[in-house]
């Protein structure tokens, strides 16, 4: 007669928990893997769907993020602009969640060799300004050479605050992205503008005042891209003269 089965070949309950546990080290592995999959290719965008992105939000970017696209009411944190502007990530008002709707243009706001309060003048403007984005304050030359290149790779536009505004809008002319005018109150600022196609508006802040200027900037901003005149578009002529060294 055979005798009934045991409990002999059951596991304990030391190799009960060590089963379990490896099958948990296994779950936790394979929920881990699709993390360290390569970043995302560089001039990516990213679309944040919350109403408030903050300093931790900018951190949290997949490396190679130029810019991100947030809600037209979204609240950014001056920390989170601040964060944006010196990682070169412009933040675009108006995207969609999904990231179908096309982004508007970046528009960078910028000051150097400037008198007077330029950081609290350049903060209002970045707040009025939808999709706009500053760049640190550093030296007038390195300053437009940031600024030529978010007019080439992304076809923004800007404002640069200066107290040498004739001296940047020749610098600024020598870049093949750079299209500037200078001025001296909002009419005329804005029909140079027109007249030149320009994409950068150089101004001495101590001749606006911050409504009329965040109020230029803005309608700056938004308006369409006109033709670039034939004499502005046409290359310029080398220098045929042997009298001097370029």
């Amino acid at each position: 007669m055979t005798a009934p089965a045991g409990h002999a070949g059951l596991p304990d309950a030391d190799a009960i928990k060590r089963l379990v546990e490896e099958v948990l080290r296994r779950l936790q592995g394979q929920a881990a893997g699709p993390s360290a999959g390569p970043a995302p290719a560089a001039g990516a965008g990213v679309s944040i769907a919350g109403g408030v992105v903050t300093e931790a939000v900018i951190a949290g970017l997949p490396a190679g993020t130029r810019h991100i696209s947030v809600t037209a009411r979204a609240a950014i944190t001056p920390s989170a602009r601040d964060a944006a502007a010196a990682a070169g990530i412009a933040i675009v008002r108006g995207g969609s969640a999904a990231g179908g709707g096309a982004a508007a243009r970046p528009f960078v706001v910028a000051h150097a060799a400037c008198p007077g309060d330029a950081r609290s003048r350049a903060a209002s403007i970045a707040r009025a300004v939808p999709a706009a984005q500053q760049i640190p304050a550093s030296g007038l030359a390195e300053v437009v050479a940031a600024i030529a290149v978010h007019a080439s790779r992304d076809a923004a536009r800007a404002i640069l605050l200066t107290g040498r505004p004739a001296a940047a809008v020749v610098l600024a002319n020598r870049s093949t992205s750079l299209r500037a005018v200078t001025a001296r109150d909002p009419r005329t600022l804005a029909a140079a503008a027109v007249e030149c196609a320009a994409n950068l508006l150089v101004v001495d802040p101590t001749t606006f005042t911050a409504g009329s200027l965040e109020r230029s900037c803005a309608e700056f901003a938004k308006s369409p891209a006109g033709s670039v005149p034939a004499e502005l578009a046409a290359a310029p002529a080398p220098c045929s003269c042997t009298s001097h060294d370029h």
